[in-house]
């Protein structure tokens, strides 16, 4: 997420709280307002206050920043991008930890912004240097079975778009009042339910 950039307009204040409904969008970006047992109050970028349970396996996952510096070939990435003058040019850029290696991976769309973007989660296979800024070449794998291929993609990384690290720290307790989030919800029979919370250390979850 991105996320979290959000809030602390005079429209946020004033929102009125809406419920989350199987018609809510999957992402929600925003700032944690309450956290009472598993009942998350989370204030949207767009300023609506909604409820959302944390399921309980959810994954609970830190961003902080991290810089182009840190990325080196054969890490896995993911890459929020858009089309411009021809090529992909990122928005933002996550550094998965080692451990999450795969998550997610593939070439698909995604709803950062308002125009069409794409998430790409991916492995670098080579980084080029173009002048201050950065052009990865990515590669991953989409389908199962024998229907399984390898895609790649092109990306410019510009010097100043958000570069964070992504953990998973597996603890409720880094939930708090104030925090900005991005959470991945499903639908449920008890409501809507987050499956994923990403919670920003040091800067908004760009995602």
């Amino acid at each position: 997420m991105p996320v979290g950039r959000v809030m602390i307009l005079a429209v946020a204040l004033v929102a009125p709280w809406v419920p989350l409904s199987a018609q809510t969008p999957e992402r929600v970006r925003g700032t944690l307002e309450t956290v009472e047992g598993d009942q998350l109050g989370v204030r949207t970028r767009e300023g609506a206050l909604v409820e959302v349970r944390l399921k309980p396996d959810a994954g609970i996952f830190v961003v902080t920043p991290s810089s182009l510096e840190d990325i080196e070939a054969g890490d896995f990435v993911g890459i929020t991008s858009i089309e411009e003058s021809g090529r992909r040019r990122a928005l933002e850029v996550h550094l998965f930890a080692e451990d999450l290696r795969g998550v997610g991976e593939g070439h698909y769309p995604w709803d950062l912004v308002a125009e069409p973007n794409m998430m790409t989660n991916a492995t670098i296979a080579e980084i080029k240097e173009v002048g201050e800024d950065r052009e990865l070449e990515v590669t991953y794998a989409e389908g199962e079975g024998e229907q399984k291929t390898v895609g790649a993609q092109t990306i410019f990384v510009p010097l100043d778009v958000p570069i964070v690290l992504i953990e998973e720290r597996g603890t409720r307790a880094i939930l708090a009042p104030g925090k900005p989030v991005f959470l991945k919800v499903e639908p449920s029979e008890a409501g809507p339910q987050a499956v994923a919370t990403v919670v920003g250390e040091g800067i908004d979850p760009p995602m």
